[in-house]
């Protein structure tokens, strides 16, 4: 004999609603939401996206910048190139047109990432390195962008775990191979990293989150959007304001701008009573590391001007800077005038 057994479906939701313990405001929203994005928005998570600038608003550097056979950080920050010949590749800011519904969210801007030569093939890198490996060690994580390219290319994926040891060898897992078109297309990769439990890692490890792509020259690729976080589910693009996006930045990369303003510094005390003058000059963030220095612009070199200056003692949060126009007397002083002096604390 068949014995037919049926019972009505149940609300989960509702069934949980009746228990005893509260759950309070927060866990009915919880409860209550359909994606991992809602309920980060209702129990307020901090920042979840690993990716600096990865709405490419910040180009401390300049819009657009071009490079060969090396790798460098020429234009967006944060953001590294590589062509492994003597050809080149430019990395240049483009702005969205207003309106466009292509890309959700509404952003401002994307990178265009442009490999230029004469017929042969090259790998091509655009690559972010995420300080502390430690974190993503062993655990889900989920990148998210959107890309568009000129032509058929095949892009991969990859990331690598650099320990920060000197000798050691770095960690490789692919992401795989993205099938890029000519229309914009959001595309969302999990994936274990590997752990490195067991290995020694130092504090300047990191992740780098890259782009390679070994196809023809005379080609581009332009990407949008970039998300990196813990995790195996993509939620919505973390939109940050320019001035949060620009003070991650600057713990990597920063400018001190004399252009438009006169710093007078004093002549550092010798027992001759004359000689080069010397400024302390606190820096905007804390940086990384011990940055090094460049220079920019066109520096004064008059009487009362310190000309072209060198940097002389540095440190995470403070910079003294020395003047190279000649001389002075005991106690004199001397201008920083006209130009930049740009700080690089990078991975």
């Amino acid at each position: 004999m068949t014995v037919n057994i049926s019972k009505p479906s149940i609300n989960i939701r509702e069934k949980l609603a009746e228990l005893d313990k509260p759950s309070g405001i927060a866990g009915e929203a919880v409860l209550r939401a359909d994606s991992v994005q809602e309920i980060r928005n209702s129990i307020g998570a901090g920042r979840k996206n690993l990716i600096i600038n990865g709405g490419m608003n910040v180009w401390q550097r300049g819009t657009t910048a071009s490079q060969a056979g090396q790798t460098a950080y020429i234009s967006a920050d944060r953001w590294l190139t590589y062509i492994d010949t003597s050809s080149t590749v430019w990395l240049s800011k483009v702005d969205f047109t207003k309106g466009q519904t292509e890309v959700e969210g509404n952003p401002e801007s994307y990178a265009k990432f442009d490999w230029l030569g004469t017929g042969s093939t090259a790998l091509k890198v655009l690559e972010q390195r995420v300080e502390n490996v430690i974190p993503v060690s062993g655990v889900p994580i989920t990148l998210s962008f959107y890309a568009r390219t000129e032509q058929a290319d095949d892009v991969e994926i990859k990331f690598i775990q650099d320990h920060g040891v000197s000798g050691s060898a770095q960690v490789y897992t692919t992401g795989g191979t993205i099938d890029c078109t000519t229309s914009w297309k959001k595309f969302t990769k999990t994936i274990t990293l590997t752990s490195l439990a067991g290995k020694t890692v130092n504090a300047g490890s990191y992740l780098k989150v890259g782009l390679w792509s070994q196809g023809t020259l005379n080609s581009y690729i332009e990407i949008a959007q970039v998300q990196l976080e813990l995790g195996s589910a993509a939620t919505d693009f973390e939109h940050r304001s320019y001035g949060e996006e620009l003070a991650l930045c600057q713990r990597y990369y920063q400018i001190l701008d004399f252009t438009r303003s006169q710093l007078g510094v004093l002549h550092r005390a010798t027992s001759s009573g004359a000689g080069l003058p010397y400024a302390f000059i606190p820096l905007t963030t804390t940086m990384r590391a011990y940055p090094s220095m460049t220079t920019s612009g066109t520096w004064g070199t008059g009487a009362d001007q310190a000309g072209t200056p060198t940097l002389y003692e540095t440190s995470y949060s403070n910079v003294t800077l020395r003047g190279n126009n000649g001389n002075i007397a005991d106690g004199g002083a001397q201008w920083l005038r006209g130009g930049f002096c740009n700080f690089d604390a990078e991975l």
